[in-house]
């Protein structure tokens, strides 16, 4: 029987339903809703992702959003998707962050963001550029490396947002070459990885995407699949 993943809905959805199929999975949909959707979604589950999508409320982390650098939040989403992943923690359903993703599990574990990464780290790609591929490194014995099989590789994002502060139970797992933080995962979890990159774009050739994709980002979502089921 094919472990369930539940998806929130949103950005992409249509790119993550296609990898995590591809790879055995069955996709539940969530939709946005209250603690109490998040109680019952949660016992439907063998794994989570969280999906790529808008930026996070700073309040949520402590901070005043700088005007004129991020999107409006959606407080309610936030709060909804910082609630899932805790209780997907408790009951040690495999967690995978995409994007938006893994800054939602930095700051349900109390770290924080950089809301708007071009006016922090110069070098940056910015949103929107024709180019987003970039080099990350890879910390050598993570699990993110034992996955991979890889040290250094290149991913694609282009965001605002960034990790700043770690959230408690993370570890670094991947940098880029100007310093912003790629990957982290929790280490006393069998699968808990958070990536700032989008392995559901890795297109080996974006302008053929039933090619599939790179091996990087194959090698991840299989792996998910397989934690979701053992």
């Amino acid at each position: 029987m094919p472990p369930k993943i539940g998806i929130v809905e949103g950005f992409a959805f249509e790119n993550y339903k296609n990898a995590i199929e591809k790879h055995g999975g069955e996709v539940k949909k969530i939709s946005i809703g209250d603690e109490q959707a998040t109680k019952e979604y949660i016992h439907q589950i063998h794994g989570l992702l969280l999906p790529g999508g808008g930026n996070i409320d700073p309040d949520i982390y402590g901070e005043e959003r700088h005007c004129g650098k991020s999107q409006y939040p959606n407080r309610a989403k936030d709060e909804f998707e910082i609630s899932l992943f805790r209780k997907a923690i408790e009951k040690n359903i495999p967690v995978f962050g995409i994007s938006r993703g893994i800054h939602i599990m930095n700051v349900a574990t109390g770290g924080s963001l950089y809301q708007d990464i071009p006016s922090k780290i110069l070098t940056y790609q910015k949103p929107g550029s024709d180019d987003p591929w970039h080099k990350i490194k890879i910390q050598p014995d993570s699990q993110l490396n034992k996955i991979t099989c890889e040290s250094i590789t290149e991913v694609t994002s282009t965001h605002y947002e960034a990790v700043k502060v770690v959230g408690k139970g993370f570890v670094v797992t991947a940098q880029a070459e100007d310093g912003i933080i790629e990957a982290i995962e929790d280490p006393s979890k069998a699968f808990v990885i958070g990536v700032q990159y989008d392995p559901d774009r890795m297109w080996i050739d974006k302008n053929r995407p039933e090619l599939g994709l790179r091996e990087h980002a194959e090698k991840l979502f299989k792996a998910f699949r397989t934690y979701a089921i053992s």
